[in-house]
């Protein structure tokens, strides 16, 4: 299984890019990213296996790898689909319509019918627990929406999140620094 690449953007085309690796080149699915000749990336990744193809699907970063694998257990979706879910939307939004039960947010999305929506909603609900209750709106920025996402997805409750948010340095800018800090003081 690869679970990452980080090497040099060989080539760019549509919903591609192949990597080379130690000589070795990759084509990797990444929407439509804007990625350059000769750029250093890292992408965390999914090979997706089937009867009759094998495919690569790359992502930014791990919590998107996460939504992503999430979307695949879904009957009907997938991981042609969920792609296509991950390319056209942000985790934190997909996120949050799954908790709101938000159908139309998915049916907007090419190739999502009603049921597909339905199913995604009832299936991934149990999975992403009570996140559509956090207060995504509000005086939270993009990046703390990743914070609660990342945390969400290492097993953190709500009322845990929502308290260690609260008191989180405003001087903190980076994810990772941010989501660290967090589970220093995740309790206190």
């Amino acid at each position: 299984m690869i679970s990452s690449l980080k090497g040099m953007v060989d080539r760019v085309w549509g919903n591609y890019i192949e990597v080379e690796v130690g000589g070795v080149g990759y084509l990797v699915w990444v929407g439509r990213r804007n990625y350059t000749e000769g750029q250093e990336v890292k992408i965390f990744t999914y090979m997706a296996v089937s009867e009759n193809d094998m495919a690569l699907y790359g992502f930014e970063n791990f919590e998107d790898l996460d939504l992503f694998k999430m979307l695949i257990t879904v009957s009907g979706v997938g991981p042609k689909s969920a792609a296509q879910i991950l390319e056209q939307c942000k985790g934190v939004e997909i996120i949050k319509a799954i908790g709101d039960a938000d159908t139309s947010f998915f049916e907007k999305i090419k190739g999502v019918g009603k049921k597909t929506a339905q199913r995604i909603i009832v299936d991934l609900k149990s999975k992403i627990g009570g996140l559509g209750e956090l207060n995504l709106r509000d005086e939270s920025p993009l990046l703390e929406d990743d914070v609660v996402l990342s945390l969400r997805q290492l097993g953190f409750e709500r009322k845990e999140i929502e308290n260690v948010i609260n008191k989180m340095p405003i001087e903190l800018e980076i994810l990772e620094d941010k989501v660290s800090w967090c589970l220093q003081n995740l309790g206190r």
